[in-house]
């Protein structure tokens, strides 16, 4: 096993475009210097080349977080913060904060930040750039660097913990280091070269995964169906900042699975088929009655042509309004979705023992009695060789990065974060022509797709 120390300072991942700083003024008149790097925000998933809470079938490659906080450190112990700031509404289109960006590192969103002044980094020195994308009012109202101003020491790695009863939410976050060379920011690895201006990219910091699914039975035996759901057997409440390819080789860094997740919860609401205790946790639910309603006599579906299945036959069907808002979202008829994020955890050795699925997809009646289950199956584990591990010492300080041997099975397997795990095709939000739901009534297995780039077919899915 390999183990690394980052930065406890790791910096959020933003793309640099530098326009000059005159050096002289830099270093003997500095109210006169300026220095300016683009910040971007990428989209897609880490093995790309070429909103409030929101569907994780949005195909639009903008994020829905609305501010961007992000700290300039030295590199060096102790690492002392030279600059701090706050982008407020980055997916305001009407403030035009960001702006559409893509390259051959990604596609997201960027903006520019510029530094005057005293604020200009100085000639020859590296410094680290440490960014955190994320929503108001979210994982506890959380505030990266909180507390810190410019002139204070940083040793520490962020991190964002879900309340108990709560989800986690889309959230970026990335670190790269800058070289000041004749008044110009370079990213280290173009600092020789001077060939590209610095690039700084945040990328998601946690996992998503949704279900698309039809032709639903409504009974198992005589037993009625009331809802869908997905469970999984582990679950972390926390989401480390650390383990960024900014701070690394970005080609070794892109053949690792990054788990950043940590705080393991045991707060089950749900259990595994043939358990006598509650072991397990609900990632999506789908209530059928919400799908086909006018079932006025229980909480049960109405299956309104009386075939035994949900699906496109049945005229009541619409979608749940509650959870998809109108607009949000184009299925095809008689079909049904869920979806969640998650942070990132790394499959025990326990599960791998005792053969413990990851994923259990179950259908349910009304007191939430498993009337029939599905193990899910992850496609292709023997893919990925190693696994890279993000974890936090004792007292809190810099993060530790771990590589090892990726344990996964094909029911037992770890969830990395930037990564989309789907069960059915959902190519477009807004179209449904191309979509292919699980048929429930007649499928075996049930196959879980692990989406390294966030799209199909070139559209952005998360």
């Amino acid at each position: 096993m390999k183990t690394g120390y980052y930065a406890a300072y790791l910096l959020c991942a933003f793309l640099v475009s530098v326009t000059s700083c005159n050096n002289d003024a830099t270093k003997d008149s500095p109210m006169t210097a300026s220095q300016s790097f683009t910040v971007a925000v990428a989209s897609i998933g880490e093995n790309f080349n070429i909103e409030t809470r929101r569907p994780i079938s949005s195909v639009s490659p903008t994020q829905t977080f609305d501010k961007l906080s992000l700290i300039i450190v030295k590199n060096e112990v102790p690492a002392q913060i030279v600059y701090k700031t706050t982008l407020n509404d980055w997916s305001n289109t009407a403030n035009i904060v960001s702006t559409p960006w893509s390259n051959e590192n990604g596609e997201g969103r960027k903006a520019t930040i510029t530094l005057n002044g005293t604020d200009c980094l100085k000639d020859e020195h590296s410094y680290i750039v440490y960014a955190i994308g994320y929503e108001s009012n979210t994982y506890g109202n959380y505030e990266p660097f909180k507390g810190l101003e410019a002139g204070d020491n940083y040793n520490q790695t962020e991190t964002a913990t879900v309340p108990l009863g709560d989800d986690a939410h889309e959230i970026f976050a990335g670190a790269e280091i800058f070289i000041v060379k004749d008044g110009k920011i370079y990213s280290q690895q173009d600092s020789e070269s001077g060939a590209a201006p610095a690039t700084i990219v945040l990328r998601r910091q946690v996992a998503g995964t949704f279900g698309y699914f039809t032709d639903i039975p409504t009974h198992v035996g005589d037993s009625p169906v009331a809802k869908l759901r997905l469970v999984a057997t582990q679950r972390n409440q926390t989401v480390i900042f650390g383990g960024f390819r900014g701070l690394e080789d970005p080609l070794n860094f892109n053949k690792e699975n990054v788990v950043n997740g940590t705080n393991p919860r045991t707060d089950y609401d749900a259990q595994l088929a043939h358990s006598q205790k509650k072991d397990a946790f609900v990632v999506y639910e789908i209530d059928l009655s919400k799908w086909f309603p006018g079932n006025t006599d229980s909480s049960l579906p109405l299956d309104i042509n009386g075939d035994g299945l949900l699906n496109g036959l049945d005229k009541n069907w619409r979608i749940d309004a509650e959870k998809y808002p109108e607009g949000s979202l184009s299925l095809l008829e008689g079909s049904v979705f869920g979806d969640a994020f998650w942070i990132a955890v790394a499959i025990s050795k326990e599960a791998l023992e005792k053969s413990i699925p990851t994923f259990q997809m179950q259908l349910t009646n009304e007191n939430d009695g498993i009337l029939k289950y599905w193990n899910v199956q992850l496609r292709d584990t023997d893919e990925e060789e190693t696994r890279t591990i993000v974890t936090l010492p004792d007292d809190g300080g810099r993060a530790i990065i771990s590589i090892e041997k990726n344990p996964d099975t094909d029911y037992c397997y770890s969830i990395v974060r930037n990564r989309l795990y789907t069960m059915g095709e959902k190519s477009h939000s807004q179209n449904y022509g191309e979509d292919s739901p699980i048929n429930l009534n007649n499928v075996e297995s049930l196959i879980l797709d692990s989406n390294h780039e966030w799209n199909m077919d070139n559209i952005i899915i998360f």
